[in-house]
């Protein structure tokens, strides 16, 4: 957290001179203090989010590709004449832990076109899919992979 108040200062003033960064590095490291005291903040806590960071920025990789990816089979969907949709409700259970990552899960369902959320309560999801051909894999996805990995890093 320090380095990115730090990063805001240098950011914000506009320039770069050694008074700034020694004000700025005095300022950054008085503002972590207090959020440390205050607000709970913890080195190993700011260890442990950095250890996440990689990890976090490959699932958002993965979730931006797979955004692309459903609306173009959607958009086929569509657009195929004679081609009759079956929308369906699944009920399915996750074995994720944390309710941030379940809702992670259930936010990457629904910014996926062709399915959305409905309903979760606690490890019960139920998506919506526009077609039976997009409900299959959502249980046990790949999201729900990477989600446990990234959960596991805590």
């Amino acid at each position: 957290m320090f380095i990115l108040l730090f990063g805001l200062w240098i950011l914000l003033s506009g320039k770069l001179g050694f008074e700034i960064c020694v004000i700025g590095a005095a300022v950054s490291a008085a503002l972590y203090l207090l959020a440390c005291r205050t607000l709970g903040y913890s080195p190993a806590g700011d260890l442990r989010a950095l250890k996440k960071v990689g990890g976090g920025i490959l699932y958002l990789i993965y979730l931006v590709k797979e955004m692309l990816w459903a609306g173009l089979v959607v958009m086929r969907l569509i657009y195929t004449k004679g081609r009759n949709m079956e929308p369906r409700l699944i009920w399915f259970r996750t074995d994720l832990m944390s309710e941030s990552a379940r809702a992670a899960l259930s936010d990457a369902i629904t910014l996926t076109a062709g399915t959305i959320t409905v309903s979760q309560k606690d490890d019960l999801l139920c998506v919506h899919a526009l077609d039976t051909s997009l409900a299959k894999g959502l249980e046990h996805s790949e999201f729900e992979r990477k989600l446990r990995k990234l959960e596991k890093n805590v």
